[in-house]
């Protein structure tokens, strides 16, 4: 069967090409470098430090209560632990601030990832708010094309600050 021939060679080279793209893009994939990535690492790595600490003192506030448990009132002890762990965050900022990157450029990164963090913690205090008046949703945070956490998220992930990531403590 001569004829068949072209098409052993035609399947032979399609597998060879495709085993040649995964070993390329598991092994060699092309680097990719973050568009929020600041260009003093020690920044980012004193940040980690703070954000990991803050986050310590955030888990310590962790009531694991059931609901059947939980009382009358549940939802203002509830708010009363947001707020708490919000002021830790709010100081964690604060403290992570207090260095500020020297080039024009990263200081608008940090400048813009403060600006979006402030508006996670105003969330974070409108919904205890709406807590403390009986009402039970589900925390909503504000939206910029998708939600602030996914930006803060991303930056904290392109500087390897990943204790810096926003809370997930009231992630449904």
């Amino acid at each position: 069967m001569p004829g068949r021939r072209w098409v052993k060679v035609l399947l032979g080279a399609i597998c060879l090409g495709l085993a040649a793209f995964w070993v390329w893009a598991l092994f060699f994939p092309p680097t990719k470098e973050s568009v929020v990535m600041i260009s003093d690492p020690s920044w980012s790595e004193r940040a980690q430090v703070i954000c990991r600490e803050a986050n310590l003192r955030r888990d310590e506030l962790m009531d694991l209560t059931r609901i059947a448990d939980a009382g009358e009132d549940a939802l203002q002890r509830r708010a009363d632990i947001i707020d708490d762990a919000t002021i830790i965050v709010e100081e964690m900022i604060d403290e992570v601030l207090k260095v500020r990157p020297v080039d024009a450029e990263d200081a608008s990164l940090v400048d813009t990832w403060e600006n979006l963090y402030r508006t996670l913690i105003e969330d974070r205090r409108s919904y205890t708010e709406e807590l403390r008046r009986g009402t039970n949703e589900p925390f909503a945070e504000t939206m910029i094309e998708s939600p602030v956490s996914s930006y803060l998220n991303d930056f904290a992930t392109g500087n390897r600050m990943l204790a810096c990531k926003a809370p997930m403590d009231l992630a449904v």
